[in-house]
């Protein structure tokens, strides 16, 4: 070979490379754990709690702050190793020139805040429901997987079971109805928390299960997979419900958990027990959702398809860190809609913000207009993605409650 044409391989063994390099850094904002973003608290009293201000810190509703560093940092809190959490409610002041914000605090636990994690984890573990749960261990592949399960309370006991964060013993054969929440990608089961009041509202038994990739649950990889690795997790899940008790089941899906939703649609052995779905925010159709968020971010059209692509090429999805082949056209709930599961869809409610940055609001007005009758579309005011119950708790909490009692 001529020097020319070494040079001409060494080219063209580079470009495929630096392709390769920039493929993974997109699969990677998609499937693999982001970095915590940290806020200094500026100012905190027993009333409120100074931030500097952000289209975060200004958002309408309530909010949780996990607490960073302190003589407490060691503590874990689903998974996560914490110092604290504070629960703040309305905006109290604006300053425009110092560029803070000043927030109502509604509870607090642990070391005073130095810096905080803002989230949408208003309720920062079972115990602040007031009512029985207890922490079980779902058998998985994998290992077992912690799972809280909550009752809800007996005739006249609201409030007196919980109360101080203890397990406690639940009822056998509390509820016929189960709802298990499934929460999203890059969190964990606290986030799908927010869901449990309304269906314990309703007399339901909620089980709230960890799966892998999540930090709680036993896991080969750190990735996600969009919920096509795991969706059994969630399906040892529901065998633990049955085993339970369970005769009806209700899959409650945020965003992610809208996908893993889908596949026990498709694949889950007590198919013809599920008699209703609600998904948050869910993450319908990944193909849509990638495309719209590289868009924002500049980046070309030709190397999204790619990534994708690569995502679902045997072999080659091992480059960009997945255990095995991703394919986002199979995983929509919108793609075709007479294909199964849709065409024995449950009956299901969506409820979702126009205003969420991160899952296109438009993928849940194509799902409801493509199952009229079925599909109910529960309009958030604007608000983040996955803040719908953060934005008004009394009104999500109606919009489940009343869904869930029709269904009754």
């Amino acid at each position: 070979m001529t020097a020319l044409g070494v040079l001409g391989l060494v080219l063209v063994l580079l470009v495929l490379l630096g392709l390769l390099v920039v493929v993974r850094l997109v699969v990677g904002r998609v499937v693999l754990p982001g970095r915590e973003h940290w806020t200094p608290v500026l100012a905190v009293d027993t009333g409120s709690i100074t931030l500097p201000s952000s289209d975060e810190t200004r958002s309408v509703g309530t909010f949780g702050l996990w607490h960073g560093g302190g003589a407490g940092a060691g503590h874990s809190v689903a998974g996560r190793t914490v110092a604290g959490h504070t629960v703040v409610g309305s905006v109290l002041e604006v300053d425009e020139v110092r560029g803070t914000v000043r927030r109502a605090v509604l509870d607090s636990v642990g070391d005073r805040p130095t810096e905080v994690r803002w989230t949408g984890h208003m309720l920062r573990d079972p115990s602040v429901l007031r009512t029985p749960w207890n922490e079980v261990d779902i058998p998985t592949a994998l290992g077992p997987a912690p799972a809280w399960q909550i009752s809800p309370p007996a005739a006249g006991a609201a409030g007196a079971a919980g109360a101080v964060g203890a397990a406690v013993s639940v009822p056998p054969g509390a509820s016929r109805t189960w709802a298990v929440h499934v929460h999203g990608i890059r969190t964990t089961r606290v986030t799908a928390l927010r869901t449990v009041p309304a269906v314990t509202a309703l007399g339901w038994t909620s089980l709230v299960p960890s799966f892998r990739g999540d930090g709680e649950a036993p896991s080969d990889t750190p990735a996600s997979h969009l919920g096509a690795r795991e969706w059994p997790d969630v399906e040892a899940a529901l065998d633990h419900a049955v085993t339970h008790g369970a005769e009806r089941l209700v899959l409650v899906g945020w965003s992610m958990g809208a996908t893993i939703t889908r596949e026990l649609l498709v694949h889950s052995a007590h198919r013809a027990r599920i008699a209703g779905i609600v998904l948050v925010a869910p993450a319908l159709d990944w193909a849509t959702t990638v495309q719209t968020a590289a868009a924002r971010s500049g980046l070309p059209g030709p190397v999204v398809r790619l990534a994708l692509g690569t995502m679902a090429a045997p072999g080659l999805c091992r480059l960009v860190g997945l255990r095995a082949p991703v394919d986002v056209r199979v995983l929509s709930w919108v793609r075709d809609p007479t294909a199964p599961p849709l065409d024995h869809l449950p009956p299901t409610l969506v409820v979702h913000s126009p205003g969420d940055p991160t899952v296109p609001f438009r993928l849940s007005e194509q799902f409801a207009a493509q199952h009229p009758g079925t599909v109910t579309l529960a309009v958030s005011e604007p608000t983040g993605h996955g803040w719908e119950r953060n934005r008004d708790a009394a009104w999500f909490d109606a919009q489940v409650t009343g869904w869930g009692a029709a269904l009754d």
